[in-house]
């Protein structure tokens, strides 16, 4: 019953009363959903810290699943971790590239964030030496390899359809053409 109408509160935008009663599904048992739901209730009040603690529960639920690695990308970003940010999202680049239905609109979207999140660290390398452990130029060598693996996975969907493409041209000349 608590789950439904978190459900309901969170459909009609009413985020903080959806999170009371997500909370009482979440204590009385575990359920991916409630806290997938209420996470996203927490990235929507803002709320980062705690929505990344239950992405992270998620995660661990179903750690094959890229939309979480990336909601959590999200808000990691708004808190400034941006060596996080950079590892959901190569995360979300790995488990989405597995995916049998590559939309280009959602690797233009990772592309974005990981530019992004390299223009934040680039900003800020004058002032920190490290990021989370991680230096500067090591950052830097997984955003080019991230952004290769987008580019790998945009040549493959396109060499997949490719082929596709070609018959139909040839099948369409010989239609038009049938001396051909």
């Amino acid at each position: 019953m608590d789950l439904e109408k978190g459900k309901q509160l969170y459909s009609t935008s009413h985020f903080q009363e959806a999170i009371v009663h997500l909370d009482n599904v979440v204590n009385y048992e575990f359920d991916s959903t409630a806290y997938e739901l209420r996470a996203s209730c927490f990235q929507k009040l803002e709320h980062h810290y705690k929505a990344i603690e239950d992405f992270d529960k998620v995660i661990e639920f179903n750690p094959l699943e890229f939309s979480y690695y990336y909601h959590r990308a999200v808000s990691k970003k708004a808190v400034f971790d941006f060596t996080g940010q950079i590892e959901d999202l190569h995360n979300c680049i790995h488990y989405y590239k597995k995916n049998k239905n590559i939309e280009i609109g959602l690797l233009k979207t990772f592309e974005a964030d990981l530019i992004n999140a390299g223009n934040h660290i680039e900003k800020l390398k004058h002032n920190i030496s490290s990021f989370h452990n991680n230096s500067y130029l090591e950052i830097k060598a997984l955003l080019t390899d991230y952004l290769y693996q987008i580019k790998k996975i945009r040549l493959k969907r396109n060499k997949i359809r490719t082929p596709f493409r070609q018959i139909k041209k040839e099948e369409l000349s010989s239609a038009i053409n049938p001396e051909i």
